[in-house]
C-alpha cells in the first residue's frame, strides 16, 4: 500500500466535502485537513475584532484565538457529522493533538509546525477511520495553542506520513495567470505571481514536494493545477 492521500478543505469546507469524498481511493488512508477562514473572521467581527493578514496568514492575538479555537471546532463538528452521514468514521483532532508547533512571534500566537507526532494517525488508520484535523497546534511546554495555517498543516501531515498526493481543495479553480485561466502545471522552480490566500498554498505545496510527496493538486476537483 502506497502513502495516504491527505486532502485539505478551503473556502465553503462543507461544501468541499463531497469532492473530497469522490477523490478518496479505495484502498488508502485518507486524512482530512480543514481551515475556517470565513467562520473566524465572521466570529471575529460578531465580537468587534477587525482581522488582520500578513503574507496571507491571520495575525492572532488571545481575542482572537478564541475566535480561532470555537470556530474551528464548529467546522469539525459539522464535517464529522457530515462524515458520518456518509458512513465514513472519523477520529477529530483539534486540540493539537498531533502537531507541535514553533511560534513566530511577529504574527502573535501564530505556528509553524515544528513535528507531527504520528501515533493518532496510525491508530486511526489501524481502526479504519478518517483523521479529521483542525488547524490547531501546542507549542513546545504543550501548554499553548498556536493558530497554524491549514495548507501548512496539510503539507506537513503529507510530508511526515509519506502521502502519495496532497489535494487542496478551494473555491478557486486552481493557480489563475493574469487572464484568469488556469494554469494547468507549474514548477517549484518557477512559481508564477500570486497573492493572499495562495502564497501559503504554494508555499505550502513546494514544501510537500521538496520532501517526497508524490504529487500536489490546486483546484476545487473538477478544475486543478498540479
Amino acid at each position: 500500500m502506497s502513502g495516504p492521500v491527505v486532502v485539505k478543505l478551503g473556502g465553503n469546507a462543507l461544501a468541499s466535502l463531497d469532492e473530497a469524498l469522490a477523490l478518496r481511493p479505495s484502498g488508502h488512508p485518507f486524512v482530512v485537513v480543514h481551515g475556517g477562514g470565513a467562520q473566524i473572521t465572521a466570529l471575529m467581527r460578531r465580537r468587534g475584532i477587525e482581522p488582520r493578514f500578513s503574507g496571507g496568514r491571520r495575525i492572532t492575538d488571545l481575542p482572537s484565538l478564541a475566535c480561532v479555537r470555537k470556530a474551528l471546532a464548529d467546522v469539525s463538528d459539522e464535517l464529522a457529522a457530515a462524515l458520518a452521514a456518509a458512513g465514513v468514521a472519523t477520529t477529530v483532532l483539534r486540540r493539537g493533538e498531533a502537531l507541535i508547533g514553533e511560534r513566530i512571534a511577529e504574527l502573535g500566537l501564530v505556528g509553524r509546525i515544528a513535528a507531527v507526532e504520528e501515533a493518532p494517525f496510525s491508530v486511526a488508520f489501524r481502526q479504519g477511520s478518517v483523521p479529521l484535523l483542525a488547524p490547531l497546534a501546542r507549542d513546545g511546554s504543550g501548554e499553548r495553542y498556536l493558530n497554524v495555517n491549514a495548507d501548512d498543516v496539510a503539507a506537513a501531515v503529507a510530508a511526515a506520513l509519506g502521502a502519495s498526493e496532497l489535494i487542496f481543495l478551494s473555491d478557486v479553480a486552481g493557480v489563475l495567470d493574469a487572464a484568469g485561466a488556469v494554469i494547468p502545471r507549474i514548477s517549484a522552480s518557477a512559481p508564477p505571481t500570486v497573492s493572499g490566500g495562495m502564497l501559503p498554498k504554494l508555499a505550502a505545496s513546494a514544501v510537500a514536494v521538496s520532501a517526497g510527496v508524490g504529487r500536489v493538486r490546486i483546484g476545487t476537483g473538477t478544475q486543478v493545477t498540479a
